[in-house]
C-alpha cells in the first residue's frame, strides 16, 4: 500500500469514529412524565407521558360492623334491645349494625333502666348500668269489685265458655300427645340458639285460652286497666307475671276453677296446633300477615284480639300482638326427651312467647323465646291462661 493510500484510508477511519462519538453523547434524561432528549447540539423536549404501573383498587374487606359491650352491677340483669331477648349481663354482642340501639336492663328486686348507646363500625362501644334496688314493694289500690256469680258452660267436647263477673271467655282443649319442641326443620336459618337443641316433649291433655286476657276480663276480675293501648277487646298488656298470677288467684276465687299460666311447653304445642298441626313456621301459616299484628301490619300498637285467622286448633293471636308470660323460668334445652317439662327450679327470668306488635317476622315464629324478669311490666306483655 502507497502513502496516499494510507492517508485516505486513517482520513475515513477518523470521520467514522467522528460519528459515532456524536451518537453516543446523545443521553436520555427521564424525570416524572416527560422524557428530555439532550444531544450536542440541541434539547428537545417530549410531553408524552411514560408509562405508569396500574393502581387496583381493591374492595374494602373488613367488616362494616361494631361490637357492643354490655355490663351492669349487679350481674346477671336481663338485656332486651329493643325489646328482643339478647341474654344476660356481662354480655358481648359482635358484628353489630351501626346504629343508636336503646337497651333495657332489668333484675328481681331492682328498677329496670333504659339506656342508649351508639355502635360505630370496626369499634367497641361500652353501655354499663348500675341498677337501683326496690325501695319498697309497689302496692296498687284496687276498686272493690261486686262478686258476681261465675257460670261455666261446656259447649262442646273440645272447648268450655266461663264467665267471670260478666265477661266471657272461651278455653279450648289441647288433646296430648308428643311433638318435637324447638329448632325444627321449617324455621330454618332464624333459629336461634337457644331454640337448640331440637327436642322430644310429651304432654297430658289440657286447656288453654282461645286468646290473650283481654282488657275487659282483666278489669272484671282486678277493677283496674293497667295497659297503654285502651280497648275493652284488645289484650291486656303492661302486667308482670307476678300481677298475672295475682289476677288468676282470684279469677279461681271468682270461679272455683284452677286457672294458670301455661308451661312454656304446653304453649308452644298449642302455637304449633297440637296434634293438628301442619307444620307451620308461624302459628297456622306460613304467611305471617295472615295469623299476625307485628311491625309490618301493626301501625304500632296492639290489635283486638280475634280479627286475625286461627291457627289449627282454632286459637288466636299466638303470634305476634303481644308477648305471652309462660309459668317456666328461662332455661337452656336439654336433647334427652321430657313428659310434662315446667322448667328451671330457679332463674333471673320467667319466660314469654309469640312475639308482639313492635317485632319482626323472626320473632314472631312458634319457637323463638324470650324472658323478663317477674315483676317487670311492659307494653308488649300479656299472657293467655292454662287451665
Amino acid at each position: 500500500m502507497n502513502l496516499r493510500n494510507i492517508k485516505t484510508w486513517c482520513v475515513a477511519a477518523l470521520v467514522t469514529l467522528a460519528a459515532l462519538a456524536t451518537q453516543a453523547q446523545d443521553v436520555v434524561i427521564r424525570r416524572n412524565t416527560t422524557t428530555t432528549t439532550t444531544t450536542s447540539s440541541t434539547t428537545t423536549v417530549s410531553t408524552r407521558p411514560l408509562r405508569q404501573d396500574r393502581v387496583v383498587t381493591r374492595p374494602d374487606n373488613k367488616p362494616k360492623t361494631g361490637t357492643l359491650t354490655i355490663t351492669s352491677t349487679p350481674s346477671g340483669a336481663v338485656v332486651k334491645i329493643g325489646g328482643k331477648y339478647m341474654g344476660e349481663t356481662p354480655l358481648t354482642l359482635e358484628q353489630q349494625k351501626p346504629a343508636t340501639y336503646t337497651v333495657t336492663f332489668s333484675a328481681e328486686g331492682y328498677e329496670t333502666q333504659t339506656q342508649s348507646v351508639t355502635v360505630t363500625a370496626r369499634k367497641t362501644a361500652t353501655c354499663t348500668a348500675t341498677l337501683k334496688r326496690k325501695q319498697t314493694q309497689q302496692t296498687v289500690t284496687q276498686q272493690p269489685v261486686t262478686q258476681q256469680p261465675a257460670t261455666t258452660t261446656t259447649s262442646t267436647a273440645s272447648s268450655q265458655t266461663i264467665t267471670a263477673n260478666g265477661v266471657s271467655f272461651k278455653m279450648i282443649r289441647v288433646e296430648g300427645g308428643t311433638f318435637t319442641m324447638g329448632a325444627t326443620s321449617e324455621q330454618g336459618y332464624d333459629a336461634e340458639g337457644d331454640e337448640k337443641p331440637a327436642h322430644q316433649v310429651t304432654l297430658s291433655s289440657y286447656y288453654i285460652g282461645e286468646t290473650e286476657v283481654t282488657q275487659a276480663l282483666w278489669e272484671a276480675v282486678m277493677g283496674s286497666n293497667p295497659s297503654y293501648f285502651k280497648g275493652g277487646n284488645r289484650p291486656v298488656e303492661q302486667v308482670s307475671w307476678d300481677d298475672c298470677r295475682t289476677f288468676i288467684s282470684r279469677l279461681n276465687s271468682a270461679t272455683g276453677r284452677n286457672f294458670r299460666l301455661p308451661t312454656e311447653a304446653e304453649w308452644e304445642y298449642a302455637a304449633r296446633g297440637g296434634k293438628r298441626s301442619q307444620g307451620y313456621k308461624y302459628s297456622g301459616s306460613n304467611t305471617l300477615d295472615n295469623v299476625a299484628w307485628y311491625d309490618d301490619n301493626s301501625g304500632g300498637e296492639t290489635h283486638p284480639v280475634k280479627t286475625k285467622s286461627p291457627n289449627e286448633l282454632g286459637l288466636y293471636d299466638m303470634s305476634g300482638n303481644i308477648w305471652e308470660w309462660c309459668y317456666d323460668w328461662k332455661g337452656s334445652y336439654s336433647s334427652s326427651s321430657q313428659t310434662n317439662p315446667t322448667g328451671r327450679s330457679s332463674g333471673s327470668g320467667r319466660v314469654n312467647r309469640g312475639g308482639g306488635w313492635f317485632n319482626d317476622a323472626g320473632d314472631c315464629r312458634v319457637s323463638p323465646r324470650s324472658l323478663d324478669a317477674p315483676g317487670y311490666r311492659g307494653s308488649y306483655l300479656g299472657f293467655r291462661l292454662a287451665l
